[in-house]
């Protein structure tokens, strides 16, 4: 049986970066990076050797409290996991974890990234930095423009640097909203010749990712969705025969725009995009994927998923992403329906084919 799943979320607002969160924290908010390594001295290796890291973002309670929880995967191996809150203060770590599952609580806690960053912050912080504990003294130096995999971008640029022994310096591009971009590590050795160099950068914007689900059975409940907070991104453009409506919809194979009705089985993403034209106030914008008739997997107009929104301006926009589930989507009829304060606003009809 062929399946029909939701499993990419991407929302975001077209709003300046400081009125959003400093970091996305919706369940399942997912980044991916390409780290490269790069050794130096006696040791050194022929090529710089590539690995896949994936940070994703969860809820965990610890001493009655409840915090997000970041997992770093390098290789799908879970390498870290941190325990942070996100508040006027910023993005703070209070709990880390390695490899090994060990969680130590950290006093005081670490500052990540201030509530208000700006070029000339400066915190403390004592971590590990290439296997190396250090104490470090973090400095915003600069906001530049930078083009990383992900994109071009507007980035505070975030400097480290510990010169004991051995001199360990540590750089981090920062985008509100999105977070962080690109990490570089530096390690010299005391004749200063390298020793490693750490190269992290984001390949595509973060996502909210969940595990392809099967087409539930008739009797099953539909799932439901929980509210996701918008993100930046980029704003979808306006047709001038689409003017007077409050959204402006798009269903397409694109992920920066277009529109389409059909689709093959094998697409691997569907994008679904609005955008809001004199919106009310925190406008709750509900987008819902329907099963109209796709044989007899599920009756007819059956609800797959369903996400809503806040909209945080008169003409914020969203996109969010169906992923192709692993066997293909399930051929027939389906539907996008687009609800403003849970007044239908417009309909996509949709049809999957072999």
């Amino acid at each position: 049986m062929r399946k029909v799943g939701l499993a990419g979320l991407v929302l975001f607002a077209a709003v300046t970066a400081r009125a959003e969160p400093l970091v996305p924290t919706a369940d399942g908010t997912t980044w991916l990076y390409e780290s490269r390594e790069e050794v130096g001295g006696p040791a050194a290796a022929p090529a710089p050797v590539t690995t896949s890291v994936t940070l994703r973002v969860g809820r965990q309670s610890a001493e009655g409290k409840e915090f997000l929880k970041f997992e770093t995967l390098t290789d799908d191996v879970l390498s870290k996991t941190e325990l942070m809150t996100l508040d006027d203060h910023g993005l703070v770590c209070h709990v880390r974890g390695g490899k090994d599952g060990r969680m130590a609580k950290l006093d005081p806690p670490q500052t990540v990234v201030p509530g208000t960053i700006k070029v000339g912050d400066s915190w403390e912080s004592d971590g590990e930095v290439a296997g190396m504990e250090m104490h470090q003294h973090f400095s915003v130096v600069s906001e530049d423009p930078i083009r990383v995999e992900a994109g071009p971008f507007r980035a505070f640029h975030i400097h480290c640097e510990d010169a004991s022994v051995m001199s360990v310096a540590l750089d981090r591009w920062f985008v509100p909203g999105v977070g962080f971009i690109r990490e570089t590590t530096v390690v010299r050795g005391p004749t200063g010749g390298l020793l490693q160099r750490t190269t992290l950068e984001l390949q595509k914007r973060p996502e909210i990712i969940a595990k392809p689900q099967p087409l539930p059975s008739p009797s099953a409940a539909p799932p439901t969705a929980t509210p996701t907070p918008p993100i930046r991104g980029p704003e979808v453009q306006t047709e001038p025969s689409q003017a007077g409506k409050k959204l402006v919809v798009e269903v397409s194979t694109d992920p920066d725009g277009g529109s389409k009705s059909e689709f093959k089985s094998d697409v691997p993403n569907i994008y679904v995009r609005w955008h809001g034209h004199g919106l009310p106030e925190r406008a709750k914008v509900r987008v819902v994927w329907i099963a109209e008739d796709v044989g007899d997997l599920v009756e007819p107009n059956f609800i797959i998923d369903e996400t809503e929104s806040v909209a945080p301006a008169p003409d914020s926009s969203a996109r969010f992403t169906l992923a192709r589930p692993p066997d293909g989507w399930a051929e027939g009829k389906y539907r996008v329906e687009f609800y403003v304060n849970d007044e239908l606003e417009e309909t996509v009809t949709v049809t999957i084919v072999k």
